[in-house]
């Protein structure tokens, strides 16, 4: 807990770019010193639409932010996201690397999707997902033969 100008670095949320100018009450405990926010969860909503409307792409210390705000778990979101859980535990871990431009987008929209209660674009990302485990029986294969013209894909029957 540090301040800097009367501004409160909020990293308790932890984002390491967030300061508080008001709304912040710092008391003396038995323990040291604690903090109360007022209006904690209308504060977070903030930071969130402030990360998903800006314009640089996100850390994984803000991907974290998001999904924890949207009490998903690793596993959850992976699976919503369309990639593994240890996916999700290396942006998270890598607190300051950029997710790539794809994984970026796919996080702010489950957010902004979620945020509203519209779970549409959801529903749509599962059945596309659910269709594409069904058409391949969860594990994609190809396979080829060759024949007398060559190697070719074998299509199934």
């Amino acid at each position: 807990m540090s301040t800097r100008n009367d501004l409160f670095h909020y990293v308790q949320c932890g984002l390491d770019n967030v300061w508080l100018t008001s709304g912040v009450e710092v008391t003396e405990t038995e323990y040291g010193k604690g903090f109360r926010i007022s209006n904690a969860g209308e504060l977070h909503e903030a930071i969130a639409k402030s990360i998903i409307n800006g314009s640089r792409r996100l850390r994984g210390q803000e991907a974290r932010f998001l999904r924890v705000l949207l009490n998903l778990s690793q596993e959850a979101m992976a699976k919503i996201l369309g990639v593994d859980r240890a996916t999700v535990i290396r942006w998270e871990r890598s607190r300051e690397k950029t997710l790539s431009m794809m994984q970026d987008i796919a996080v702010r929209t489950t957010y902004a999707a979620r945020h509203k209660g519209d779970d549409f674009l959801l529903s749509v990302i599962k059945e596309l997902q659910d269709a594409d485990e069904e058409s391949h029986g969860g594990a994609y294969r190809q396979v080829f033969e060759a024949s007398n013209q060559g190697w070719r894909e074998k299509r199934a029957a």
